[in-house]
């Protein structure tokens, strides 16, 4: 076997495998390294892509040419268009995912892809010379030589599990720990904290009372993650909502003490956007109707993931307290909850090209990052996976910025931001979400989703083809008057009662109108016939033109910021007035521009007023 590779990627989660796909599809000679192959893109928390924030990377990553959108738009079991009450711009997909088929697909696909070798072995070490990585070698003694090594290692460095008070060395779904790694990379000079993360109980569907219990079905004309994905027939099965009772809080009160949180035996930060039914209990003692969403795991088995009851309480604990739900009175745990403790490097050791700074070559990508979520993971490895091709081929490395996408928002967050708990991308961290919506995605990345080449060329011709359907279809509704003649105004009340319309508009602004849609405008003005993508844009342009040209210009003044660049030599530590917090995070970070100064940790106004007036004399 050649044992020479331009990448060499450890971990084969969701950001190893996208790792590995972009940098084999951009023509490097890469390996992906996996404890299991069987165990490649395994969801072995909650099998669901998508949401507020996460559903946006998810199709980011897509049009640059990731895998995972089209993946999950081809195994899932249920699509759901979220937010769609609150119009157009906020509107997100999510998918309950065919954990089975989702991963057989994704392994399918790597074996197929040109350029790609995936290997089952553990890495215990990596060659290290001058600061510099040029391979790795094995729990077998095996080296292998690369260019680039991408670290995806997820929640198994020096990992522990734990359920009840019971604890030891192991990743997550039983796999073994890998304990040889993180001693090497802290001897080179990386530092490391550690988080946990847990996941619920796994039931028996044929032992549940679905009689009372609500069911909420699938859409019937989804939003797909892909734009390459066409399905106008799609039947997606229905998931089911249950909740606690005071029954349930009062048998969580009373086996409290055996919670590992509650011992100690548990002491690190977890995410907190998905708290344990032990954290709920300590949190809201008096809230009894928390709600359990029962969802499937695959077509292939009879597993439903209880959403809403994490727990890492002693096995007759979780069964206790599960049977005082509605309609899981008889459930059959197949498999316990439990937690797992982790660790994890901080991010602030990172370049936004996802290169370490710590150490020239090595990339970090996923969980191993301090984030949580699938999305956040296949989305940094992709990006890592695309910088590492790069540099090894001698082109401009990509750097998203976060008025640009999701993307962006993440990755300059990681580095720059420190949070408590494993980061979770969410709409409330991005300044313009409104710009940086789902449904436009293309529009947002198209120049750089060129630069980078993964996508196929007539994709990007068809992409340019709409966007210059758009600009041509605005320019033409902005140059047509519509009158408040009685005939108009009949017509409006027909569509809605007691509508009119008083003054004269272009027909851009009419479309404006709440009752008004580019399928019904065609009752006052010629329309055309334009792809569904056109339309759709043209139409949420015409709604949001105030708002999002408001935004625009929040973002012109934030790009003021973005390109008053800081010499990589700056001292810090000779500014007259920075506090010591500032110059700490400032000659760490040795940001790029004054934008990324702004938002480091403990950087105040004042600190970045300064710098400013330095900069400018």
């Amino acid at each position: 076997m050649d044992n020479n590779f331009d990448v060499i990627v450890v971990g084969a989660g969701h950001a190893g495998i996208e790792a590995a796909f972009a940098s084999s599809r951009l023509g490097l000679k890469t390996a992906l390294f996996t404890i299991y192959l069987d165990k490649i893109a395994l969801m072995s928390c909650n099998p669901s892509i998508g949401g507020p924030g996460k559903s946006n990377l998810v199709t980011e990553i897509g049009v640059l040419g990731a895998q995972m959108s089209k993946t999950i738009d081809e195994n899932n079991l249920q699509l759901k268009n979220l937010n769609h009450t609150k119009g157009l711009a906020a509107r997100i997909t999510r998918a309950q995912a065919d954990k089975e088929k989702y991963r057989l697909s994704m392994r399918e696909k790597l074996e197929m892809q040109e350029n790609l070798s995936v290997i089952q072995g553990t890495i215990t070490d990596l060659l290290i010379e001058n600061k510099k990585v040029y391979g790795i070698k094995d729990e077998l003694g095996m080296t292998y030589y690369a260019k680039a090594v991408i670290l995806c290692t997820g929640t198994f460095l020096d990992a522990y599990y734990i359920i009840g008070d019971v604890k030891y060395k192991s990743g997550r779904a039983g796999e073994k720990s890998s304990v040889d790694l993180p001693k090497s990379l802290k001897e080179n000079g990386i530092e490391f904290d550690r988080y946990q993360t847990a996941t619920p109980p796994r039931i028996d569907k044929k032992s549940i009372d679905f009689s009372n219990l609500q069911k909420l079905e699938s859409d019937t004309d989804p939003r797909f993650f892909s734009y390459e994905t066409v399905n106008n027939n799609y039947k997606g099965r229905p998931t089911y909502l249950t909740y606690t009772t005071k029954k349930t809080i009062e048998v969580a009160k009373e086996l409290l003490k055996y919670s590992p949180i509650v011992t100690g035996i548990v002491g690190t930060k977890g995410p907190r956007h998905c708290p344990s039914l032990d954290r709920k209990v300590l949190n809201f003692p008096d809230k009894y109707d928390h709600q359990i969403f029962l969802e499937e795991e695959s077509e292939y088995n009879d597993e439903i993931y209880v959403n809403g009851f994490t727990t890492a309480m002693p096995a007759f604990a979780q069964e206790k307290m599960l049977h005082t739900i509605k309609g899981l009175e008889n459930a059959k745990i197949l498999r316990y909850g439990y937690a797992i403790e982790y660790d994890y490097i901080p991010s602030y050791q990172l370049k936004h090209t996802m290169e370490s700074k710590v150490i020239e070559g090595l990339y970090t990508a996923g969980t191993i990052n301090g984030t949580s979520g699938y999305e956040e993971a296949a989305t940094q490895g992709f990006i890592a996976g695309v910088n590492a091709a790069r540099k090894i081929q001698g082109k401009k490395e990509i750097v998203i910025d976060r008025s640009e996408a999701y993307i962006g928002v993440l990755i300059d967050d990681i580095i720059n931001k420190s949070t408590p708990e494993p980061y979770r991308v969410l709409p409330s961290r991005a300044e313009y979400r409104l710009s940086l919506r789902q449904d436009n995605t293309f529009l947002r990345l198209l120049e750089i989703s060129d630069e980078i080449g993964i996508m196929p060329k007539e994709v990007i011709s068809y992409f340019r083809k709409v966007k210059l359907e758009i600009d041509e279809e605005i320019k033409r509704l902005k140059s047509i008057k519509i009158y408040p003649t009685n005939e108009t105004n009949e017509k409006l009340s027909k569509i809605k009662e007691n509508a009119a319309m008083t003054s004269p508009n272009t027909a851009y602004e009419f479309l404006a109108r709440q009752e008004i849609n580019y399928d019904n405008l065609h009752e006052f003005i010629e329309v055309k016939e334009l792809d569904k993508l056109t339309k759709e844009q043209v139409e949420i342009n015409a709604k949001y033109d105030a708002f999002i040209k408001r935004e625009e210009k929040q973002i012109e003044n934030y790009k003021k910021l973005e390109n008053m660049l800081i010499p990589d030599n700056f001292d810090y530590s000779s500014v007259t007035g920075l506090s010591n917090i500032a110059k700490s995070g400032l000659s760490y970070v040795k940001p790029q521009n004054i934008g990324q100064a702004s938002r480091i940790s403990g950087v105040t106004y004042n600190d970045i007023a300064l710098l400013i007036a330095i900069l400018n004399k």
